[in-house]
């Protein structure tokens, strides 16, 4: 059975804490400037066969990769790009995130925002609400067509789906799996863990990633029992391959990102 620690406060000593600038990563890093060399302007191939990292190296005119995006989504900003009283649809934050909320945009900023800003791993996942999947109106493609999309072969505008997500410190989202893509890191720094196909993590869905971090993570013993993992900065993007197990846990207060959902695995011919 698992259990949940009800002790959590501000002030607990976590055995793998979101503050920490120095957490494991075992994933390729790779520049921009590297991925054309390797792959050429194209950039990645359709159904790259491993996770790969893309970090910003600041070197497009002294700017961050979208630099625009993200000055239009800081957390000051973001609700006047939209109408008064805007609604969204927060999800739980469950490997099936199955239950849903309406809420003004500017509420939720404000909770993402509000006390000590952090998702505890005694939350449970069912009754922790998400900014994510829920963003394929007009307004949300209207914001999003200032979003550049990644560097790959197939992340075109009739092959990928934009999704943009605003979570605070320690939320995420459990355990799941789904087609290929790319998650870019607009505000804050956000930890990805993945397994490949055949090698599906034990976990409850209805407890949070933190969670899992907290309690399962730092038991595993062997190297080879690792997931693959690393911590995204702003402007950094990770490539998840097709049906890898992957799960996220955001690091700061305000975690913004976009990711690209390309279905090159549905087509033929790749």
């Amino acid at each position: 059975d698992v259990t949940v620690d009800s002790s959590s406060h501000p002030n607990k000593k976590w055995k793998w804490d979101p503050a920490s600038l120095s957490h494991r990563c075992n994933i390729r890093k790779i520049t921009h400037d590297e991925l054309t060399e390797e792959f050429g302007t194209s950039g990645l191939p359709p159904l790259y066969h491993s996770p790969i990292v893309i970090i910003d190296d600041n070197k497009t005119n002294g700017q961050r990769h979208n630099q625009r995006f993200a000055e239009m989504t800081a957390a000051e900003k973001i609700v006047e790009y939209f109408p008064p009283n805007f609604l969204v649809t927060l999800s739980s934050s469950n490997s099936f995130s199955a239950h849903r909320r309406e809420i003004t945009l500017a509420e939720y900023i404000s909770e993402q925002l509000a006390g000590p800003a952090e998702t505890y791993p005694s939350k449970l996942s069912n009754e922790t609400w998400y900014l994510f999947g829920e963003t394929y109106s007009d307004d949300w493609k209207g914001l999003l067509s200032n979003f550049e999309l990644p560097p790959c072969q197939t992340c075109t505008s009739d092959l990928s789906a934009l999704a943009f997500g605003i979570g605070n410190k320690g939320s995420g989202v459990q355990w799941h799996v789904h087609g290929p893509g790319f998650s870019e890191a607009i505000h804050g720094r956000k930890h990805w863990i993945l397994y490949p196909p055949e090698k599906r993590p034990t976990y409850d869905p209805d407890f949070t990633s933190r969670y899992w971090m907290e309690e399962v993570y730092t038991t595993i013993k062997k190297e080879h029992e690792m997931p693959w993992e690393c911590t995204l900065n702003p402007g950094d993007m990770i490539y998840f391959p097709d049906h890898w197990h992957h799960a996220t846990i955001n690091l700061d207060p305000y975690t913004a990102f976009v990711s690209t959902f390309t279905t090159e695995h549905l087509k033929s011919g790749f």
